[in-house]
């Protein structure tokens, strides 16, 4: 890959200068950032970003790649506080990795008592590092949240929405929920989110308004055709994301076997990992059209834009059970020249307008009708090919990214 890591972000050159007026430090004081990471592999990126390259596992440039980016060009000192469990094999002046573990899979008193530990294990590391500034991801415990130090200038990064686009819950229990994720949230001074559907929900419960800024996810030229072309019909239909029922992969196995039937040369492919693993292989061996789908499992980078190139038309059917921040996918696809076809529920619409075709989410009917209408009519598939060609440009700005972005919020007032 030849784009250094270093210019994923867009800084001012006096960008360190800047950070710390901002905070009233002086200009030659230490400058210390904590992140509370979720539960990927920051470690992993972390090593690939040491040797300057970006992390071949992910198919945009991954956010904890500029957060390093970041510390480094404002001369600052990092805590990571991780889940993972991993240590670093190589170290790098300025960054200290703690393990902070958090079990996920325990219900009633069990989650709490989980949600708790964690909470006061990174509340810990938070008070022997004394940061100037806290990046906190959504999924963070409410609790936890709520402690973070008003010393510290607090900043979060959301990546899901609280609830699916446009089905905002009715019911108690889950109102109730929301209620607890929004106190804390008047607290932060900005917000780095990954659509415009995380913002506004993120302002409707009181959290930062004027200072939640929208990323555009960002690839690199290497993953990308010079010139996209054009399709001239929808034929390779791909599926791209977890292997999840609520990701909607079911709806879309019945809605292909449905207008497969009439169309001989139409195909379907499903990448990805996840729970339900066994169960599509299962109905795959059972389809009655089983020799033209394919079930890839998970891609590297590199393998998610040879099969995007490969492709004719996504299909991102996600469910309203799946509180889905931005469906990544669709901006990936749309890099290519390949168009959506996408639930009702998917915010990433907003970046690619008119290069998509929606159907009501949780209706497998009207998804059905919808392929089945761009399948037979190559005219209307070829606009909306077309129509990407557009936008791709966006997805290569660095001025645009989460990690330039999240320069811009430290740089926002704390609340008064």
């Amino acid at each position: 890959m030849s784009e250094p890591v270093s210019r994923s972000i867009v800084l001012p050159e006096d960008a360190a200068a800047r950070v710390r007026q901002s905070l009233s430090l002086p200009l030659d004081a230490p400058l210390r950032i904590a992140f509370i990471a979720g539960p990927g592999d920051v470690v992993g990126t972390f090593e690939h970003w040491i040797e300057g390259r970006h992390d071949p596992r992910t198919p945009v440039i991954a956010y904890s790649s500029m957060f390093y980016s970041v510390v480094d060009a404002l001369r600052a000192e990092a805590l990571v506080l991780e889940e993972a469990g991993r240590k670093p094999t190589r170290s790098r002046a300025g960054f200290t990795f703690q393990h902070t573990p958090r079990r996920r899979d325990r219900g009633g008193i069990g989650y709490r008592l989980d949600q708790r530990a964690f909470s006061a294990d990174v509340l810990r590391h938070l008070a022997a590092f004394r940061p100037h500034v806290i990046l906190a991801g959504i999924d963070a415990p409410p609790g936890l949240l709520a402690r973070l130090p008003r010393t510290a200038r607090l900043i979060l990064t959301v990546h899901n929405t609280f609830w699916p686009m446009g089905r905002k819950p009715q019911g108690l229990k889950a109102r109730l929920k929301i209620q607890l994720a929004a106190r804390p949230l008047p607290r932060f001074a900005s917000a780095v989110c990954t659509s415009q559907e995380c913002a506004d929900q993120l302002a409707a419960l009181g959290g930062p308004d004027r200072t939640s800024l929208v990323e555009v996810p960002q690839m690199l030229a290497d993953f990308l055709p010079a010139q996209p072309v054009a399709g001239a019909d929808a034929r390779r239909i791909l599926f791209l994301g977890r292997i999840e029922e609520p990701k909607g992969i079911f709806d879309l196995l019945a809605a292909f076997e449905a207008v497969a039937d009439s169309q001989p040369q139409l195909s379907l492919t499903f990448a990805g990992a996840g729970m339900a693993e066994a169960e599509l292989r299962r109905r795959i061996a059972a389809s009655r059209h089983v020799d033209r789908i394919r079930f890839l499992g998970q891609l590297s980078a590199r393998e998610v834009h040879k099969h995007l190139d490969q492709s004719d038309l996504l299909v991102c059917p996600t469910r309203t059970t799946f509180p889905e921040g931005l469906a990544l996918v669709v901006v990936e696809a749309a890099a290519h020249g390949v168009p959506t076809l996408l639930s009702s529920i998917i915010p990433a619409k907003a970046l690619v307008p008119g290069a998509c075709v929606e159907f009501p989410a949780d209706d497998t009917a009207a998804l059905t009708a919808t392929l089945r209408g761009l399948v037979e009519d190559p005219q209307t598939y070829r606009a909306l090919a077309t129509r990407l060609m557009q936008r791709r440009d966006d997805f290569l700005d660095r001025s645009k990214s989460w990690g330039t972005l999240f320069y811009r919020a430290i740089l926002a007032k704390a609340p008064g």
